[in-house]
């Protein structure tokens, strides 16, 4: 495979980085940073259930056998990796749906940070050692403390254990560049596939890594065909899976709906829920995310033009053309989480960069830092706070403010909303029984409450509202959540019907 040969000289070594015992403090570092974040992801784990959540332990409740996961639920909604894991816990506290996300989330920040070093030591070899392991650390922290990564690690679906795929795949294939044989090259499939069976977004890194292969090729000087060898041993069998995986699970899936968002919109969301810098604009904030990126592959390039490849594929040129071809249109920053996660990589490896350039630059390092941790602890706060919508809270209320022995309710989105209420109600405090009227089962007076949602805009809360019988609400209350995934409810009560009962 390829060399990453440096194109710098040796940097002098200072006393303190010779040290075998700051080495060590380092690595008891990293382990503490890796533990903090997984104690962070926790904070998340404890909210409701949204509804995809909802959905796919749904689904697998439906089946008879795990093997129903790939013939039976054929929808995009299902994450046979996630989908497995529901089916093995289904009948769990809901906190419990989770732990694989958690789990998986709290080992990438420990992946990246292996990753970061690795890389640092092949780019900079005439380096000290402690200086690839503050990469590491510098790394772990923004991969740690990035909300987006907070989120998904403490969501039932298939995107955290996506992301530790794609890290322990391309951490095998940086080890692997040099040696090591069939056994890097096997971890390298069992992460492809384990990623792959997980979201389907793992293919960027495949896609990238055949990018590296090809530089790598044109790179060799000779023995060629040794190097085609080697590529065949590592790309062939992951491809010959993807296909078998396509051809008799994917293509066969039935693609769900949802709101349509400008790619533009779900950038700078995206930009946000990774840096979060205070009260700066979401475009604004993605221009920073690109000029970070851009700075820290112009680096790259001058150590190893392969990896610098790498990156590019596998943050900018495998979503677009994911974008361009794919028949998944609808858009959100979900679906850019391995290009986030790889970008974060790159900007930990920057950081490290301008850490070592002179006190301007720690100082530099620590004001970007803070301001990161500052921004994205604010949105953890939330996600503690808010979580993915107060539903439950929301029909416990309802159930305990109707004098009546039913409690009726309709909504502004069936789908959406009924499978929320169908759920919690079970689960509500008072045992009460509970009607969701559906749109075209609306009585001419009403329901005794109205539910209205809302993802992206919390500035249209109308005071009243009226249903499709023209009966009149007034709000009562409006339940927030903290944003990526669930929506708010807005709760309305027909005071017409209470004065008539």
């Amino acid at each position: 495979m390829m060399s990453d040969q440096p194109s710098t000289s040796a940097a002098p070594l200072s006393a303190l980085e010779k040290k075998p015992s700051r080495s060590v403090g380092l690595g008891w570092a990293l382990g503490g940073i890796v533990l903090f974040f997984a104690v962070v992801r926790l904070v998340g784990l404890f909210g409701d259930l949204w509804l995809d959540e909802i959905w796919s332990l749904r689904m697998v409740q439906s089946i008879e056998s795990p093997w129903e996961i790939f013939t039976k639920i054929q929808h995009d909604n299902n994450h046979p990796l996630n989908s497995l894991f529901l089916y093995l816990v289904q009948h769990g506290a809901d906190w419990t749906y989770r732990l694989l996300s958690w789990f998986c989330g709290g080992v990438s920040v420990w992946l990246a940070a292996l990753l970061a070093r690795d890389h640092y030591r092949r780019w900079h070899p005439e380096e000290p050692e402690a200086r690839a392991k503050v990469c590491g650390l510098f790394t772990a922290v923004i991969v740690g403390g990035a909300y987006l990564l907070i989120h998904y690690s403490s969501e039932a679906r298939g995107y955290a254990p996506a992301v530790a795929g794609a890290m322990l795949a391309t951490y095998a294939l940086s080890r692997g560049s040099e040696g090591g044989g069939l056994r890097w090259a096997s971890l390298y499939f069992f992460a492809c596939v384990f990623g792959m069976v997980a979201h389907l977004a793992t293919v960027q890194v495949m896609l990238a890594a055949g990018c590296w292969a090809v530089m790598s090729l044109i790179e060799s000087t000779g023995a060629w065909r040794e190097h085609l060898r080697r590529v065949a041993i590592w790309q062939l069998p992951t491809w010959l899976f993807f296909v078998a995986y396509y051809f008799g699970f994917v293509s066969k899936m039935e693609i769900g709906g949802g709101p349509e968002n400008a790619l533009s919109q779900v950038l700078a969301e995206l930009a946000v829920s990774l840096l979060g810098i205070p009260a700066v604009p979401g475009p604004i904030i993605l221009s920073i995310l690109l000029g970070a990126v851009i700075a820290g592959l112009a680096l790259i390039w001058l150590r190893s033009r392969g990896w610098a490849i790498f990156y590019v594929a596998v943050i900018f040129a495998t979503p677009a053309i994911g974008i361009l071809f794919s028949r998944f249109t609808l858009l959100f920053p979900r679906y850019f989480i391995i290009s986030a996660a790889f970008a974060l990589i790159i900007i930990g490896y920057g950081l490290t960069r301008l850490w070592w350039s002179g006190r301007m630059g720690r100082g530099m390092s620590l004001v970007a830092i803070s301001l990161f941790l500052i921004g994205n602890g604010l949105q953890v706060k939330r996600l503690w706070t808010e979580g993915r919508g107060h539903y439950q809270e929301a029909l416990n209320t309802m159930l305990q403010r109707t004098p009546f022995d039913a409690v009726t309710i309709s909504s502004d989105h069936d789908f959406r909303n009924y499978a929320l209420v169908d759920y919690y109600q079970k689960l509500a405090s008072a045992p009460r029984e509970l009607v969701y009227f559906r749109r075209d089962q609306m009585p001419a007076w009403g329901t005794q409450w109205r539910i209205l949602h809302r993802i992206n805009d919390n500035t249209d809360l109308p005071k009243h509202v009226t249903d499709e019988q023209g009966n009149f609400y007034v709000k009562e209350r409006v339940y927030s959540y903290a944003g990526l995934s669930g929506w708010s409810w807005i709760v309305y009560r027909n005071m017409n019907l209470e004065a008539r009962d």
